[in-house]
């Protein structure tokens, strides 16, 4: 891969989409003067609210997956397998209860279907990323449970610019994996049209870790061996100390968009292709018998996507603007196996997917009563089909199944808001059907399918008053919602190995006993105070879910394919927290706090649900005088000991502290700016792994680093 590509990353100002819209119309956002110069209120994640995570939030905290970037948001964590695939965790739900977009629309990649699998989006070329929860989430599913993370890209421009010709570049390098990265933008205007290019690539060798990738309890646990034919014994796998074997990672994305952006006409048409491709490592994990092939695998995986949209604003009336996106996205996946040691020279790709996809979407925003009534009318329509190709006898008698699952899905929903004195009440619904089933065994007259309807209803009525006693404002916020889910074709009839998980995938259909319907009801509060430059937040939750669904261990080996999890439902509940605190010290210095946890349960089996995130506690200082900027972080992650024992024993994860710093200097030049910037992470070096994560026992979180670039921006 090319190391020496410039990359632009300029963030030239671009009209709202409807994602931004929906936070104006529909939420209220603490907003000011210097939004990059202040940290967010912790209003921010109000259970009602559009959280904006904004541009400089996103520049800070960059890095190769849209999990880690995110990762301490409040309410939100991520899951870790290696550097190359990570997906944010909302209020401890994951797949596809939490949608992750670009710009309205699904990503198309397989990241919903398996934690392991690498979002299809570059953080480095986002304007801004949004955590919609409670009734506005149900714009973009009612699978959408935890919420859904909006990204907000650079590939679409909306408006004229103010130059004819704009842009900008950046290129860093981190001493982790001795990676380079370098991505950008440039913008050219011509009358009415715009025209944007875009692109980034990113190149990191293995982590460096504090101490062994296994832990202790994994290593007694699973005493992992491998059988050496020769010797006819069995020898223990070394257990790697100082580095992550395999947790390289690569990654390249290119896009080229046209928008025609008339003067005299409130329209605009915008028409984009981008390109997305990326390459990581899976560390090891042992399959459970020593004469199993022993190797790496390695994930490569590429998207191209077109993508189609236009709006038409209207000046008055009932209807105010509509909106309209398309975009078709192909994707392929493929898991490579290298073997090692016995199995040196064995080298096949074990299992290849594809998902082929699109979506659509209509928006129409709307207003009555003086507007003191607002809201959307949505309409979406998507299909996919996902075609998988599995390993069944490696080389050098090398056997593969094919199967081939179809999904659709059409869904009407409805968000409004109305605005009396102190009172706001929002109001979300949605209706879906979902189609789905497994067309693999067509031939033979065999193709299961499961069809059906769900609905999804959310309410929230917010109190606001100002000076009320100390308080210069006090908010209460309470929220129920129902929502409803049909499982996935994945999720029903899913039946391939899966390299990062280090398992097979069974569907929970293929015990001839469907899964159910996904139901759920929650119940939320959420109060705000501000006193002065103070502001504090807490939200609690409670949810009560009929047949959730779960990937969950198998007890014991399947014979002839390894471990194996298996979608399962069970009725659940989850109960937690979110935290925050925002004092602005004086102008130059301020201080941000926040606190999240949740609580999961199996109730039908009495269980803990696995891989939850613990109790978390965070802080950020930061000092901006003029251009300079420099802040320090302190994460910390409390042990998790609620770990499900049955089927299969999921170990504990320790306590850990992360200690983040930052400083940043931009300095004007004749022609734009520069910005010289360095962020160190990790500096106590501390061993930490991730307890949301199937590979936390095998995969630590990466020791100290540091990061170091330039960006231009004209």
């Amino acid at each position: 891969m090319n190391r020496t590509v410039a990359s632009l990353l300029l963030l030239l100002p671009a009209q709202p989409a409807f994602s931004e819209e929906v936070a104006q119309e529909l939420e209220e956002i603490t907003v000011t003067a210097e939004a990059e110069a202040t940290p967010p209120a912790p209003s921010a994640f109000s259970p009602q609210t559009v959280v904006e995570v904004p541009r400089e939030t996103l520049r800070r905290n960059a890095a190769a997956t849209l999990g880690e970037t995110l990762g301490w948001e409040p309410g939100v964590s991520s899951g870790y397998f290696g550097p190359g695939a990570s997906r944010p965790i909302i209020r401890g739900f994951e797949g596809v209860r939490v949608r992750t977009l670009r710009d309205d629309l699904g990503t198309f990649d397989l990241s919903d279907i398996s934690p392991d699998h690498g979002v299809a989006l570059e953080p480095f070329l986002l304007e801004s990323a949004e955590i919609h929860r409670g009734p506005a989430a149900l714009l973009y599913g009612g699978a959408a449970l935890g919420g859904a993370v909006n990204t907000r890209s650079l590939v679409m421009p909306r408006e004229i610019p103010d130059q004819p010709v704009g842009g900008g570049i950046e290129a860093r390098h981190e001493t982790q994996g001795n990676a380079l990265a370098n991505s950008g933008l440039a913008t050219f205007a011509a009358g009415d049209f715009v025209f944007r290019l875009t692109g980034s690539v990113r190149e990191a060798g293995d982590i460096s870790i504090p101490g062994r990738a296994r832990s202790g309890d994994y290593e007694r646990m699973e005493n992992p061996g491998v059988y050496d034919p020769g010797a006819g014994t069995i020898l223990p796998v070394p257990n790697p100390s100082g580095k992550l074997p395999n947790s390289f990672h690569e990654a390249s994305t290119w896009s080229t968009a046209v928008a025609w952006v008339p003067q005299d006409v409130p329209a605009r048409i915008g028409l984009s292709w981008s390109r997305f491709d990326s390459r990581y490592g899976v560390p090891y994990s042992y399959p459970g018998d020593a004469t199993d092939l022993y190797g790496d695998q390695s994930i490569d995986m590429a998207q191209d996507r077109l993508d189609l949209e236009g709006a038409l604003t209207f000046g008055s009336g009932p209807v105010t603007r509509i909106e309209a996106r398309f975009a078709k996205a192909d994707y392929d996946h493929h898991e490579f196996f290298t073997g090692k040691g016995k199995d040196s020279g064995r080298d096949f790709t074990d299992t290849t997917l594809a998902r082929e996809g699109s979506e659509g979407r209509v928006d129409i925003h709307h207003q009555a009563f003086d507007q003191r009534l607002t809201g959307i009318l949505a309409l979406t329509a998507a299909g996919e089909t996902v075609r998988s190709q599995r390993t069944v006898f490696p080389p050098p008698d090398l056997q593969q199944v094919e199967g081939e699952l179809r999904g659709e899905q059409m869904g009407i929903a409805l968000l409004e808001k109305y605005e009396s004195g102190e009172w706001t009440a929002r109001l979300g619904a949605r209706l879906d059907h979902a189609d789905t089933r497994d067309t693999s065994l067509s031939a033979f007259g065999w193709e299961p399918s499961e069809t059906g309807w769900s609905h999804s209803l959310s309410g929230a009525v917010t109190w606001t008053r100002e000076g009320i006693g100390p308080l210069d404002r006090l908010a209460v916020t309470g929220i129920l919602s129902q929502v409803g889910r049909q499982p996935t074709a994945v999720e029903r009839y899913a039946f391939w190995n899966n390299a990062g998980i280090g398992r097979f995938l069974v569907g929970g259909d293929l015990d001839g006993i469907p899964l159910e319907t996904e139901r759920s009801l929650g119940i939320e509060v959420g109060l705000e105070a501000q006193a002065g430059p103070v502001t504090g937040k807490v939200n609690a939750y409670h949810y009560r879910i009929d047949d959730f669904v779960f990937l969950q261990e198998s007890p014991g080996l399947t014979g002839g394919f390894g471990r194996a999890v298996e979608y399962v439902g069970r009725d659940a509940t989850f109960t937690g927290f979110e935290a925050g605190l925002d004092w602005r010290i004086n102008d130059e210095l301020t201080l941000q706090l926040m606190a999240d946890a949740v609580r999961a349960e199996n109730t039908t089996d009495g269980t803990p649900i696995p891989r939850m995130p613990p109790l978390r506690f965070g802080s950020r200082l930061e000092w901006k005088k003029d251009a300079l900027i420099a802040g320090i972080e302190i994460r910390h992650a409390t042990a998790q000991d609620r770990v499900q024992q049955e089927p299969r024993p999921e170990l504990p994860a320790d306590a850990y502290t992360l200690v983040n710093a930052d400083i940043s200097r931009t300095f004007t030049l004749p022609r734009g700016e520069m910005t010289a910037f360095l962020r160190a992470t990790n500096l106590l070096d501390e061993k930490a792994r991730a307890s949301t994560s199937f590979r936390k026992d095998t995969a630590p979180l990466p020791g100290r680093g540091v990061s170091v670039g330039l960006r231009y921006e004209f």
